[in-house]
């Protein structure tokens, strides 16, 4: 068997402003084997007054994913995965990563939001891989 590997950038490193919400592109996994998604957070000289939160996202697997939105109640909405804050420390600098096999047949994204104050920059990457 041979290993296809693919780097995808989800979001490219950009400044979250206080108060926004940014959402990275929308990985679908039907297809793949598994895959590692790496997102991270960093403060600016001075931090948040409130930290900035990412969201991983999940929708299950349908004809198509659902537009990038906020978690759902009806059975094809998103739904959060996990939510962890980041610092609001200057210059902190918060790394996450999320590993995923076959079992995640569905589609994944990561949002960013909550900081208040200042802004910060966030980005989201995914390396993911096939076995032919």
């Amino acid at each position: 068997m041979a290993k296809t590997a693919t780097r995808t950038v989800l979001l490219t490193s950009q400044s979250n402003a206080a108060g926004a919400t940014v959402r990275s592109a929308v990985l679908d996994c039907s297809a793949l084997d598994g895959g590692i998604i790496t997102y991270r957070m960093t403060n600016g000289a001075t931090g948040p007054t409130v930290q900035c939160a990412a969201k991983l996202m999940f929708a299950h697997k349908q004809a198509s994913p659902p537009a990038a939105a906020a978690e759902g109640t009806a059975d094809t909405d998103w739904k959060m995965l996990s939510s962890i804050g980041g610092s609001t420390a200057s210059n902190a600098s918060t790394p996450l990563s999320f590993r995923f096999g076959p079992e995640i047949d569905g589609y994944l994204y990561v949002e960013f939001s909550g900081n208040t104050g200042q802004a910060v920059t966030v980005e989201a990457h995914a390396s993911t891989h096939t076995y032919a």
